[in-house]
């Protein structure tokens, strides 16, 4: 069997931050800063609207590409903060807006707080959103959709169908779903977690199946960004 070495933070593409310069401030508080460097390889597909840098200690920056030279990979990137972003000089990993930052923290750290559980199904109130504009599933028209969230008290996060703000809720569309929450997502490959089935779950609820605890949590291997 092939043994491979894990994927850890070194091996993702860096961004490498030769100037930072301070934009206007915004009435919230937020100052847009500018991040002038180079790529130190070629990021096939990048998104130029957001991406992540990851700073560490589950630190990151949420930024975006105002320019790249596709022959030197020197970048203009933009960030909106409200503390000038202490990195110049740094090189700072790339990871993809398909993944969110804490999917690597909670791998990485040791401390993230992971428990063996069994999941349990719980009630969910149902609640009937009517959307702005018809979808096609499966090849049926569909412009209501279903949010479940856990009964009051319930442990859990809320489902939206679709992931989408432009919908209006249905007046008086809520109701009780025994045991309508029966099961979550694992947070890196997606998979069901059902009732009655173990998978690990960390203080804010998140879950993750046991697959991908053994293959990524418990080695810190990070290559579920490539794999997944």
């Amino acid at each position: 069997m092939e043994i491979r070495n894990s994927k850890t933070l070194d091996d993702f593409p860096k961004f490498i931050v030769a100037a930072v310069r301070r934009g206007a401030t915004s009435d919230d508080g937020y100052t847009r800063f500018e991040l002038e460097g180079k790529f130190d390889r070629v990021i096939e597909k990048i998104d130029p609207h957001w991406f992540w840098l990851l700073l560490g200690e589950r630190e990151c920056l949420c930024a975006s590409l105002k320019s790249l030279d596709k022959e030197t990979e020197v970048a203009i990137l933009t960030c909106d903060q409200k503390e000038e972003p202490k990195i110049l000089g740094q090189a700072v990993a790339y990871l993809s807006p398909y993944w969110q930052a804490f999917n690597v923290w909670m791998v990485l750290d040791p401390n993230w707080g992971w428990e063996r559980k069994q999941f349990h199904a719980v009630d969910a109130v149902a609640q009937e959103y009517e959307s702005k504009e018809i979808s096609i599933v499966e090849g049926r028209e569909v412009k209501v959709w279903t949010k479940l969230e856990p009964a009051e008290g319930q442990t859990g996060q809320s489902r939206h169908y679709p992931e989408t703000d432009q919908t209006l809720p249905l007046s008086s569309s809520a109701r009780l779903v025994p045991s309508g929450w029966d099961h979550e997502h694992c947070e890196l490959c997606k998979a069901h977690i059902d009732a009655g089935t173990f998978g690990y779950c960390d203080p804010r609820e998140r879950w993750m199946c046991v697959t991908c605890y053994e293959r990524y949590v418990m080695r810190r291997d990070l290559a579920f960004v490539d794999e997944l």
